[in-house]
C-alpha cells in the first residue's frame, strides 16, 4: 500500500486536527502544502471538485473530509484506537458538533475585529480580497459559516467553561486517560484561536483546558516529508486504487450509479462519478481523470449528500 499524503496548508485548523492525530500515531507520511484560496491545480485532478482542506491521499485512493481521513488514520494505525467502541455512538456524536457547530463559533471569534487587526492576511489588501472572494464562493447557497460575533462569544466562553470543568474532574483527556477522536476534533478549535496571541486570554481562567491543551500540542506532527503537488500527482497516477469488497448500500443506490456528492453544510461543489459504496459509514465514488486515470474518492456518510 502506498503511503499518506496530506494535502493541507499551515494555517488549516482541520488540517491541524490530522497532523495532531499524526503525531500521535507517530506516523511518518509526505504532504503537499496547498493554496489557501482556488485554483488548486494539484489537488482538484485528485478531488474531482471537492474544495474542503485537507484531503489525505493514499496512492489512487483520496479521502474528503477529517471524520473519514482519521477513521482511516485508525485504521492503519489501531494502537491506541481514538475509537473506542464503549463509547462509539457518543464521540462521533460529540466529534460531530464540535467539527460543525462549535468551528462556526470559533471562525467567528477568530475572524473578529481585534483579531484581524494583526492578521498578517489582512494587512494586504489585495490579499484580503483574494481572500473574502474565494469564501464567498466556497460557501455560496449556505448559512452554516455564518454567525455573528455578539453571537458566538457566550457559546464559546461557555464551551471552554464546560471544558475546563470537565478536564478538572475528570481524566488528562476528555473521556479518561487516552485521547479520542473528541480530543482531536476540540484541539483544533482550540488551537485556532489560542495560536492568535492578541486572542489568548480568552484562556486564562481555564487552566485545566490549558493543561490539556499542551498535552495535545506536544504530540507534534509526526515525522514529515514536504512534496510538490506533482509529485503526489505522479504517485497517483502510478496506482490503482483499492478495491471496495462487500460494498454496502442505503436506499435506492446501486452499484455502477452516475452520482453527485457532496457536503450538506457548505463548499456546495459536487463531485460526480460512479459510485462503488454508500454505506452506514461510507461514501465511495470512482472517477477518471485525464492526469492521473482511474482514482477512487472516499467520504464520511454523515454529513454527505448523494445524489443521482
Amino acid at each position: 500500500m502506498s503511503g499518506i499524503v496530506l494535502h493541507q496548508y499551515a494555517e488549516s485548523p482541520f488540517s491541524e486536527k490530522v497532523r495532531s492525530l499524526l503525531g500521535y500515531k507517530g506516523v511518518s507520511y509526505q504532504a503537499v502544502e496547498i493554496p489557501m484560496i482556488m485554483p488548486r491545480p494539484d489537488t482538484i485532478p485528485l478531488t474531482g471538485g471537492y474544495r474542503k482542506t485537507p484531503v489525505m491521499q493514499i496512492g489512487a485512493d483520496v479521502y474528503c473530509d477529517t471524520a473519514i481521513i482519521c477513521r482511516v488514520i485508525d485504521d492503519i494505525y489501531p494502537d491506541h484506537t481514538i475509537y473506542p467502541e464503549e463509547h462509539l455512538a457518543m464521540i462521533n456524536t460529540v466529534a460531530h458538533w464540535t467539527d460543525t457547530f462549535l468551528f462556526k463559533v470559533c471562525v467567528s471569534i477568530a475572524f473578529q475585529p481585534r483579531a484581524a487587526a494583526t492578521n498578517p492576511l489582512f494587512q494586504d489588501e489585495n490579499a484580503m480580497s483574494a481572500f473574502m472572494a474565494d469564501r464567498a464562493e466556497f460557501s455560496k447557497g449556505s448559512s452554516e459559516l455564518g454567525m455573528s460575533f455578539e453571537t458566538a462569544e457566550p457559546h464559546f466562553i461557555a464551551h471552554l467553561n464546560q471544558l475546563d470543568q470537565q478536564l478538572s474532574a475528570g481524566g488528562p483527556f476528555l473521556f479518561g486517560d487516552k485521547p479520542c477522536i473528541v480530543d482531536f476534533s476540540t484541539y483544533h478549535n482550540v488551537w485556532f484561536i489560542y495560536s492568535r496571541e492578541v486572542l489568548r486570554d480568552y484562556f486564562e481562567p481555564f487552566e485545566h483546558l490549558v493543561a490539556w491543551y499542551e498535552k495535545m500540542v506536544a504530540f507534534g506532527h509526526g515525522s514529515v516529508e514536504m512534496i510538490s503537488g506533482g509529485d503526489a500527482l505522479a504517485q497517483a497516477s502510478a496506482a490503482e486504487p483499492e478495491e471496495i469488497v462487500d460494498a454496502a448500500f442505503l436506499g435506492d443506490f446501486q452499484a455502477g450509479q452516475s452520482v453527485s456528492v457532496m457536503p450538506i453544510d457548505y463548499g456546495f461543489q459536487p463531485v460526480n462519478g460512479e459510485l462503488l459504496a454508500a454505506g452506514m459509514d461510507e461514501i465511495a465514488v470512482a472517477r477518471n481523470d485525464d492526469q492521473v486515470g482511474r482514482i477512487v474518492v472516499h467520504f464520511p456518510r454523515t454529513g454527505f449528500q448523494v445524489v443521482a
